[in-house]
């Protein structure tokens, strides 16, 4: 590959791209404007709601004590308020002086907003709402005589009924509450008053529905406890008792947070969400106009016989991408701190003690660092869809279901209960945003984290390779550079399906199944959940598991086959095998057990994959403790998954995947896809692993027997091994055992390590003889020349 091209073909796009207004936009000027006029909109709305005046209506107030007095000349004391700014930013309205309707609205302010309710409409309104909540209570309390369904009615009445009165916070004052209250400065020994009754209740109405009641409300609260707290201590005084006694636990917060850690904690969760969203888009539009848009555009031809190979342009393309990429992040967190400080600052931040300041030099360094495979990652991806897609149009419509899943990645990231550990540091995107957030968050493990920065970076890089190999491909792909773009139809699409039938899927075909698998387990997930208390867990345990498998992964691959292909045969490999090949597959089962078994305890034992969850291990106790006969247990634990799993994924979803003769993505992928559908994630881990070698099988075999009978095989020594050991005694050479477990020793690995490398190196010699013999033929057949033919003469 010379660089010389690359560095060529990068300096085109980027001036093409730089030419683009739209994409200066996009890149430059949208992130510098966005932020700043969505965070001053933000404050300035937030101030604005909050400076509204709240409206908050007392009925009874003659019946409040006159000392400490609550209200004063018409509104609540100031001094019960914590702050100068609460006490007129609520508006008291009471029955002491009740005004008139039109005094009411002469004494309104002409340049205030015109209110919608009255004073006397507010407290006509505030009457009725007490009188439908008293009727409440009186319900409430003759709840054996009344139903549940009329309780109901009457609360959904008093709700309906203040959405509706304008009062966004009700005080309803019993009678004889002042009177109680001086009762009990007085003598404070009796536990009930002359009428027989406890002491009256003072009731607050509030409607948390409602934005304007919630903040009235919490304004009003805090006056309330103020006042409260000053009635008390009155009360402590008159009975003579120690002010001390009013908070006798002496309860005191003590923040230990700095301004640092908390504006860190801040910047955890917005910066890598951001960083990956906006690396994304940044990624897809450049991507777009330089894949999908070069075909548009009628240059794809000018640019493809150019003396650039076409590894050369791609990477050129890529080098563009993802320059736009990083740049798009960078301009979008720069623009996020500054903005977020000018907010804090607005808002009162030192005053608050909310500090927004920018994280550490080494935070930063370490996103940057972050980024770069992120954006190379994303880069590549969008690329390959943009060479892939028709047209522009249909290049924009990949980016709905990309985003949508990497949204989901990054709301699972955000959990703050989910933490990098080694499972995650090799996930795709989650690796990334897992250690950033946690470098961001904490300064003190940072040096813990930095282990897991060698695997995100190895496989990150490892991502973009892939998706750049991807896109090299495609580039190699006349069919997809020149086709045009025409019109779906869905019907004419399914009618294509059903009468242009081939006698193996296409690899499109292979990921929909696949997909309908995981739909269909996920789906079924909340429905076939056995009971494992009940009297008969074992046979709800089986009849749920011969109901996935059949239903959830063999039925879709049956019917696909039937209906998309001409040949059940081909497509689910149902030919006979050779019997070196099932001597093959049953050697391999045994052989790989000990490998498999001992691989996924060591990864557990080292924290790299969870344990299995308690689940699991009640579903192995059950299943061994079972009356039901051994072979219906392990029918259904090992035949069963042998033959529907095999027929999905070895059968309907490899033949596609290898349709073109690229059989090592194929085993590799569908090898992947079974470990996924596991779930679990140590079984996943052995089902992919495991999946490599019967991916390899069945290729070799051209046939679904093999495959069948390591699954089966394998599968029973899992379950025998899981129950009893074989009943094999521990020697501590070859077999050991841990925790009542049958382990195997270094002797027994290292001969079935080596056993295993055997077959699999003759199953791939095999192959790769078989395929340079038909490029042999292939190219023999074009040395051959045709009778009759000027070739044939000499000419």
């Amino acid at each position: 590959m010379a660089w010389k091209n690359v560095r060529l073909i990068f300096l085109r796009e980027v001036r093409d791209q730089l030419r683009d207004r739209r994409t200066l936009f996009m890149i430059t000027i949208l992130p510098v404007l966005l932020y700043p006029m969505l965070g001053l909109g933000v404050v300035e709305m937030m101030l604005t709601f909050s400076e509204e005046q709240r409206t908050v209506v007392v009925l009874n107030a003659d019946e409040l004590p006159a000392g400490p007095a609550l209200l004063k000349d018409g509104a609540v004391n100031p001094k019960w308020f914590n702050g100068a700014s609460d006490a007129s930013s609520v508006r008291i309205v009471t029955d002491l002086a009740e005004p008139s309707a039109s005094n009411d609205q002469a004494t309104e302010n002409a340049t205030a907003p015109p209110r919608r309710f009255t004073d006397v409409q507010l407290l006509k309104n505030g009457q009725q709402l007490a009188e439908q909540f008293q009727t409440m209570l009186d319900r409430d309390q003759s709840k054996k005589e009344q139903s549940d369904a009329n309780l109901v009615k009457a609360q959904d009445r008093l709700s309906r009924q203040f959405s509706e009165s304008g009062v966004q916070v009700l005080v309803i004052v019993p009678d004889g509450y002042a009177e109680s209250i001086a009762e009990l400065k007085t003598d404070t020994a009796r536990t009930e008053w002359d009428n027989g009754s406890e002491l009256p209740v003072l009731h607050v109405l509030k409607n948390s529905a409602d934005d304007k009641s919630a903040v009235a409300f919490s304004r009003v609260r805090d006056a309330l406890q103020n006042w409260e707290n000053a009635l008390r201590a009155e009360t402590f005084e008159a009975a003579s008792l120690r002010p001390e006694l009013q908070h006798p636990a002496r309860l005191k917060w003590v923040e230990v947070a700095q301004s640092e850690e908390v504006a860190a904690n801040v910047w955890s969760k917005l910066f890598p969400a951001l960083m990956v969203i906006m690396t994304l888009t940044g990624a897809f539009y450049p991507a777009i106009d330089l894949g999908a848009g070069e075909k548009e555009r009628g240059t794809m031809e000018t640019l493809l016989i150019s003396p650039a190979r076409r590894i050369e342009l791609v990477f050129g393309k890529f080098m563009t991408v993802l320059m736009f990429s990083i740049g798009t992040a960078l301009m979008n967190l720069l623009s996020m701190g500054l903005t977020g400080q000018h907010m804090t600052s607005a808002m009162g931040g030192a005053a608050t003690g909310v500090n927004l300041d920018f994280p550490g030099f080494d935070s930063m360094i370490w996103l940057l660092i972050l980024l770069v495979p992120l954006a190379a990652l994303f880069s590549a991806l969008c690329l390959a869809l943009a060479t892939f897609a028709k047209s522009t149009k249909e290049g924009h419509y990949y980016l709905t279901p990309l985003l949508m899943v990497v949204l989901g990645l990054t709301m699972f990231c955000l959990n703050p209960g989910v933490e990098i550990i080694p499972l995650y540091s090799v996930l795709p995107v989650v690796n990334v945003a897992l250690l950033l957030k946690g470098l961001l968050l904490s300064t003190s493990q940072s040096g813990e984290l930095l282990m897991y920065a060698v695997p995100v970076l190895v496989s990150s890089l490892g991502y973009s390779a892939l998706a750049i190999w991807w896109a090299i491909d495609l580039y190699n792909s006349e069919g997809v550079l020149f086709r045009e773009a025409e019109k779906f139809d869905l019907r004419l699409w399914f009618i294509s399906l059903t009468r242009d039938k081939e006698p193996v899927p296409a690899i499109p075909e292979a990921v929909f199944c696949f997909l309908i698998i995981m739909m269909l387990q996920f789906v079924a997930m909340n429905y076939l959940n056995p009971q494992m208390n009940a009297a008969d867990s074992d046979r709800q345990i089986l009849r749920t598991l011969v109901i996935q498998q059949l239903t959830m992964i063999a039925c879709p691959a049956i019917f696909m086959a039937l209906i998309l292909t001409t040949s059940l045969k081909a497509t689910l490999r149902l030919r006979m095998p050779s019997m070196t090949s099932m001597i093959m597959g049953i050697s391999l089962a045994f052989l790989m057990h000990p490998l498999s078994i001992e691989l996924s305890g060591f990864l557990v034992e080292r924290g790299i994959l969870p344990a299995p969850p308690a689940e699991l291990s009640r579903v192995t106790e059950v299943l061994s403790n079972s009356s039901l006969p051994a072979v219906m247990i392990l029918s259904v634990l090992a035949v069963t998954p042998a033959i529907c799993e095999e027929i999905a994924f070895r059968g309907f979803i490899l033949s596609g995947l290898a349709r073109g003769g690229r059989l090592k993505v194929a085993v590799i992928v569908s090898s992947l896809m079974f470990g996924i559908v596991h779930m679990i994630p140590q079984q996943a881990f052995n089902a992919a692993v495991v999946g490599l070698v019967i991916g390899l099988l069945a290729v070799h075999s051209r046939s679904l027997f093999p495959a069948i009978a390591f699954h089966l095989l394998s599968n029973t020594i899992s379950s025998l091994h899981a129950t009893n050991g074989f009943g094999l005694k521990p020697d501590g050479v070859f077999l050991s055992e841990v925790n009542g477990q049958l382990r195997y020793e270094a002797p027994t690995l290292i001969l079935c390590s080596i056993a295993v490398s055997v077959v699999v190196a003759r199953m791939i010699r095999d192959l790769k003889a078989e395929q340079q013999e038909k490029h042999a033929a292939v190219m023999k057949s074009f040395e051959t020349p045709v009778e009759g033919s000027n070739i044939a003469a000499g000419i």
